[in-house]
């Protein structure tokens, strides 16, 4: 079968399985649209005989839907290339998509050309995300690390305060929520701020909201 030029010198086998994960039916349909004239064969489901070369996900989408059914394809197929939209890009959206194994990073209100750039870039092995965020991520990593290396960077004590300042509580709110004095919480944030470099309280709580290590 002759293969479609989708761009960028692409060649696309007609049929080529790509599983869309768009609760949004409106949106579904005009990426159906889109997906079959370059030649994908679009699935809306995993199977046994649905082994997707690519995933298009909205984890834009309110609740858990999306990201519960990325897991699942995650566990059953192995590596699988994917290419996520999301509300906006910005580290805190962009980072967390990333630590879910997302190769490609849109915003919710991306052009055609847009996606079709990121599916080129994915499917050719590369990673598509806005560059200077990119750059955030590999310098976060690089100086911490991941998985792991958290549980070396943060001590289980340091964790916990780490998401009760997520939750925007406060030293003597978290010092309730983990049975310790406000005395021991503000030790911990000290500990904080020197390892991750933060400025102030504020600061890290941002570096908890983008790192998601909590």
């Amino acid at each position: 079968m002759e293969r479609r030029d989708f761009g960028n010198g692409l060649k696309v086998a007609p049929g080529t399985p790509l599983l869309l994960l768009e609760p949004d039916s409106w949106r579904a349909s005009s990426l159906v649209a889109f997906l079959s004239e370059a030649g994908f064969r679009v699935e809306g489901q995993l199977s046994d005989k649905v082994r997707p070369a690519i995933v298009l996900a909205n984890l834009a989408w309110p609740g858990t839907e999306v990201r519960d059914r990325l897991e699942i394809v995650k566990r059953d197929v192995p590596e699988p290339r994917i290419v996520a939209f999301v509300s906006s890009l910005a580290s805190e959206t962009v980072f967390p998509s990333l630590k879910l194994g997302v190769k490609g990073v849109l915003s919710l209100n991306a052009s055609a050309e847009e996606l079709r750039s990121a599916l080129v870039c994915v499917m050719t092995g590369s990673i598509w995300a806005p560059r200077a965020i990119l750059s955030q991520w590999i310098d976060r990593v690089t100086r911490l690390g991941w998985n792991d290396a958290v549980e070396r960077v943060f001590t289980p004590a340091e964790r916990r305060v780490l998401a009760g300042l997520e939750d925007n509580l406060s030293n003597k709110e978290i010092g309730q929520r983990l049975g310790v004095t406000e005395a021991t919480v503000k030790f911990h944030i000290g500990k904080l701020l020197k390892k991750t470099g933060a400025s102030g309280r504020r600061d890290l709580v941002k570096f908890a909201a983008d790192s998601t290590l909590v």
